[in-house]
């Protein structure tokens, strides 16, 4: 449901509310796939066209690299936002500029983004543009859904050797596979029938459990993610009854719900991957030592032709009188045998009985010395072998994230004893930042200067350009900044209060009742040349009137 036209039309219907009539500051790529929107009100709507991601949500002051991003639809930058809406019954979002839209389309591997003229003609394009510039965009298809039982009825019996559920799903395409099942769930009706075997009273059940359904999610949203096991499953706008049985996490927020959606994916993609590539290597390197002791122990079954030898040497010399040159053979009594039985020795015609004899004794002796060698590093393979093979048996356990650090932090020792690269150890915990340091409501990180010089070194140095920054208007006091991506989720307004009242507290104005605090996005934060230390220039601000405090304080706003 991450791309649902239901999940679609309600943050449509969220993303016009908070952007008609602001500004498109920015629009720029950090990230394959991913598109982000910045506008003037501190608003970002990032849009992922991954093929088996689709998803867009917004959320605020998104700091852009400084390095590795590039820009896209310039003639939108500066524009203003009319309007946006999800297209009637499609996966399509439109935002209106005026004589150009952006048109995003969230089609699974052909998702992408479009800027085109008010007649649906492409301009440019996020992805593939010179293969889609000049292309008229389709208009988008509108499903026309059973407006009675009794046309529902007859469209749903049309076909009855068709599976139930496949049928429900063509009329009602909005829904999709998982929700077409939860029709399925709600009404009570087995969804694995063909449409013949549903019988009459339940198809009536079918339609008002579908009606229902659809009400339910053009409502006010009620976001979760669903998981298996800890691996995030499913995305959903409501409660799933076919999904009863697994563990759920609820979020006040549906931008916020779609976006850990989506870093849980990728996190859990990530360690599938890393799995992949450490299993594959394992298990090539089990085979490859299997191997090489199978070839150790078939050389070493050789000692017996090392004895062969050495007899063959004793017999010779034994008989002096019975080897000469130019044979190829000879056959004599085996001396060193109670039963005394012939032995034909093998010659090289060339070479004497005695020399004969020494060739098979430098024979016995080379393969004795490597006997030997073999018999050291046999082991040492053997004990190799054992290695691979608890590592291969382990990684077959893995299933989950969780499963893989315990891996990581329980395997370490045979991973390095087996040649293979443990994690890298835990990187030392940085050095902290020469501030002033706090963290308010969500986890969002404060920093405020300490000084004039610490005030430049913070603002001009180390602050992102989408952080917020905050200064006790018409007074000397710390620029403060509240650091963008630190915490969880959307910057609430409490936390936007709790750095401003910093602000306020390190300020000249500490000792007053209220203090009025300019807010502003760090990049309409400037120095004018050859300005004193801590002096700075502020655009686009907005004044918060606040009780100077420090977070975990509780200070009350006198009453007027």
């Amino acid at each position: 449901m991450l791309s649902n036209y239901f999940t679609l039309y309600h943050i449509a219907g969220d993303l016009n509310a908070a952007c008609a009539g602001v500004v498109l500051t920015d629009i720029y790529s950090q990230s394959k796939n991913e598109l982000i929107f910045s506008f003037n009100n501190h608003q970002s709507l990032i849009v992922s066209c991954e093929p088996a991601l689709n998803a867009l949500y917004t959320r605020t002051a998104v700091s852009r690299a400084k390095k590795n991003s590039l820009d896209f639809f310039l003639p939108l930058h500066g524009t203003s936002v009319r309007s946006v809406a999800v297209q009637d019954g499609d996966r399509e979002l439109v935002i209106d500029t005026g004589e150009s839209r952006l048109v995003i389309q969230m089609f699974g591997p052909k998702a992408n983004v479009f800027l085109t003229d008010r007649k649906r003609r492409v301009i440019d394009a996020f992805l593939h543009p010179r293969e889609m510039t000049g292309r008229i965009l389709p208009q988008p298809t509108t499903a026309v859904q059973p407006s009675s039982l009794d046309e529902f009825t007859m469209r749903f019996m049309a076909i009855g050797h068709l599976p139930a559920l496949a049928v429900l799903k063509g009329i009602y395409p909005l829904l999709g596979t998982l929700l077409a099942r939860e029709v399925f769930v709600r009404a009570g009706v087995a969804d694995q029938q063909t449409v013949a075997e549903v019988l009459r009273r339940d198809i009536g059940k079918l339609y008002e459990s579908a009606n229902r359904l659809i009400g339910d999610l053009l409502k006010n949203p009620s976001p979760r993610v669903y998981f298996d096991g800890d691996k995030p499953d499913i995305f959903s706008l409501l409660e799933l009854q076919s999904r009863s049985d697994r563990r759920f996490e609820l979020f006040d927020s549906l931008h916020s719900a779609v976006r850990v959606f989506l870093s849980l994916n990728r996190k859990s993609k990530g360690f599938l991957s890393e799995k992949s590539g450490l299993e594959t290597n394992v298990r090539r390197e089990l085979d490859r030592t299997g191997r090489t002791l199978a070839a150790m122990t078939a050389e070493n079954a050789g000692v017996e032709r090392a004895k062969h030898y050495e007899l063959f040497g004793k017999l010779l010399l034994a008989h002096p009188q019975a080897a000469a040159k130019g044979m190829a053979a000879v056959e004599v009594e085996n001396i060193f045998s109670p039963r005394r039985e012939p032995v034909t020795i093998p010659l090289d015609a060339h070479l004497s009985g005695a020399r004969n004899a020494e060739r098979y004794f430098a024979k016995s002796k080379k393969i004795r010395r490597s006997f030997e060698e073999n018999s050291q590093r046999a082991g040492e393979m053997q004990d190799r072998y054992e290695i691979l093979k608890r590592l291969a048996e382990a990684l077959d356990q893995v299933q989950t994230s969780m499963q893989w650090n315990e891996f990581n932090d329980q395997q370490t020792d045979l991973l390095t004893a087996a040649g293979f690269s443990p994690p890298a150890a835990k990187k030392k915990k940085e050095e902290l930042p020469p501030f002033r340091l706090f963290t308010v409501e969500g986890g969002f990180q404060v920093w405020a200067g300490k000084n004039s010089e610490n005030n430049d070194l913070l603002t001009l140095k180390h602050a992102k350009p989408n952080d917020l920054w905050f200064h006790a208007r018409g007074s000397g006091g710390s620029h403060v900044v509240l650091r963008a991506g630190t915490g969880k989720g959307e910057i609430s307004r409490r936390a936007i209060e709790q750095a401003a009242a910093v602000a306020a507290y390190y300020s000249k104005m500490k000792s007053s009742g209220i203090v009025p605090v300019a807010m502003t996005l760090r990049k309409y934060v400037r120095k004018p040349r050859g300005a004193p230390a801590g002096t700075v220039v502020i655009e686009r601000e907005k004044v918060l009137m606040v009780a100077p405090a420090l977070p975990g304080e509780t200070k009350e706003r006198p009453t007027p």
